[in-house]
């Protein structure tokens, strides 16, 4: 079941380059059939996911390299359910406003397909060896569709992005065979399995370094401020397309690292290490927010929105809480919803006005009444208005932040930065709504239309999102919660004497 959910847009992304160039039409039915076919499947795994249950559910293994012990593994649990639904979701509608390409449709629409079959792959991998196999293969359709298909500096902003993320990569591999031989000192068995070496007592010295390497590939991918530079010239170099998969989904395989790898296996370095994570990632919260103030340019509006949005997720996972990581997995969700809703309207205003320079544009909101109702929600949404997806997220993240016994002394401080982000948030929000849609304008151009049928459809379930999970979170909140419990628990009990009974 989550082989087929991985591995219909690869094969689909592979039997595209069979087709011809200028059969477009066939192209669009591989792309839509293949992205619709893994959201079909991941919803009935929505359904069909037992809510009560905090193990691995949907398991599937198979021997990959034998003589290595590495195994094709796979399993959902509450955390990663929503991770993949999300990702299907959004690899969905990326899709089909890829469509908008004029060049080298096939080659783009096979690229995004395989971008969503790595990202689906990176949250449903229970081998290490195989987490990072999809880890890799996240970075090689990204490469291509900024590279080939970017506007602006590309060229710097795709070898920036990928140094960056190698290096990370490369560290975490390094970590993720320290692990295993770690766990084969302590039982003499070989094994690349999550859910076993969750189980092994690392001491606190290995910890520190193994939990740096891990944190860092994770940190880079988020990005976590100060390794946040890679991520504004990445996104405004970013076609649109792959910057809703790259920025709703991708980012999100850095938190994810958190709570699958950083959490579970370094209790110690965590603790340890809590209070300046945290640190940072408010610093990140209160300085992307403060530099979307200044942008004129609205995707990097955005881009700099998300280094703030995204400061909340990580701050939220290390408030080591149930209320802060429930809170922040729900706002992986929001984020991924509201980035890409926010991506597709500057995308929708760009393309019938020919710029995206805040002081060229003006009063839009007479010409295109059905946008501005969309981006109102959306802006509401990412200001954090109660009542809307962002505020349930937020509220949860900051009361963890506030109980949390990690950050002791500093609670405090963490959660007036959080909520001055906010503040600037709603300036950045209203200042991009505003200055886009308010006021009058001598210069709009003839013929200028709303956004059409098929437009509209592409931003209408985020806005139905963005109601649904504001008004009623609770089926949301409901399958991750065990998750979340089982993933707290198992750092109290298990893992203080397991992998001891060995020595004696």
């Amino acid at each position: 079941m989550l082989s087929l959910i991985i591995f219909i847009p690869l094969i689909a992304a592979l039997a595209l380059l069979m087709v011809s160039r200028e059969n477009t039409a066939l192209i669009k039915v591989f792309g839509v059939g293949a992205a619709g076919a893994s959201l079909a499947l991941s919803l009935w795994l929505l359904f069909s996911f037992d809510v009560a249950n905090a193990e691995m559910q949907f398991v599937q293994t198979l021997h990959w390299v034998p003589a290595l012990h590495i195994n094709y593994l796979v399993g959902v649990d509450g955390i990663s359910l929503w991770m993949v639904v999300l990702t299907a979701f959004l690899g969905l509608i990326a899709i089909m406003f890829s469509f908008t390409q004029k060049k080298g449709l096939r080659n783009f629409v096979a690229l995004m397909l395989a971008l969503e079959a790595g990202t689906l792959g990176v949250f449903l991998a229970l081998d290490t060896i195989l987490f990072y196999v999809f880890w890799e293969l996240m970075l090689v359709p990204t490469y291509f569709l900024i590279g080939i298909w970017g506007e602006g500096r590309r060229v710097y902003a795709t070898m920036k992005f990928v140094i960056y993320t190698l290096v990370g990569s490369l560290l975490m591999l390094v970590a993720i065979l320290s692990l295993t031989m770690t766990h084969y000192g302590a039982t003499h068995d070989v094994t690349f399995d999550l859910r076993v070496l969750t189980h092994t007592h690392i001491d606190p010295a290995t910890q520190m370094w193994m939990f740096f390497f891990f944190f860092l590939a994770f940190a880079i991918k988020v990005p976590v401020f100060p390794l946040h530079s890679w991520l504004p010239h990445a996104y405004v170099a970013c076609p649109i397309p792959a910057l809703i998969l790259l920025t709703g989904a991708m980012s999100k395989t850095g938190a994810y690292g958190f709570l699958r790898f950083c959490l579970p296996l370094f209790p110690d370095a965590v603790e340890s290490f809590a209070p300046v994570i945290g640190f940072l990632a408010a610093t990140g919260m209160v300085y992307g927010a403060w530099i979307a103030i200044a942008q004129k340019d609205l995707k990097a509006l955005v881009a700099y929105s998300s280094i703030s949005h995204l400061g909340f997720i990580v701050i939220g996972i290390f408030a080591h809480n149930g209320t802060g990581i429930e809170g922040s997995v729900l706002q992986m969700v929001n984020h991924g919803i509201i980035a890409s809703a926010l991506f597709l309207i500057v995308a929708f205003i760009e393309m019938r006005m020919g710029t995206r320079n805040l002081n060229e544009l003006r009063g839009l909101s007479k010409a295109m009444p059905v946008l501005y109702g969309s981006f109102m929600l959306v802006m509401l949404a990412a200001l954090g208005l109660p009542g809307l997806n962002g505020f349930v997220g937020e509220f949860m993240i900051l009361m963890g932040v506030w109980t949390s016994s990690m950050f002791s002394g500093l609670s405090g401080v963490l959660v007036l930065m959080g909520g001055l982000s906010i503040v600037f948030a709603s300036i950045y929000m209203l200042y991009m709504f505003q200055g886009s849609m308010q006021e009058t304008s001598d210069n709009l151009p003839d013929g200028l239309t709303d956004i059409d049928r098929c437009e509209f459809k592409l931003i209408l379930p985020a806005c139905l999102l963005i109601i649904l999970i504001g008004l009623y979170p609770k089926p949301f909140i409901d399958r991750i919660t065990p998750s979340v419990d089982s993933l707290l628990h198992l750092e109290k009990t298990v893992n203080l004497h397991a992998g001891e009974d060995n020595h004696h």
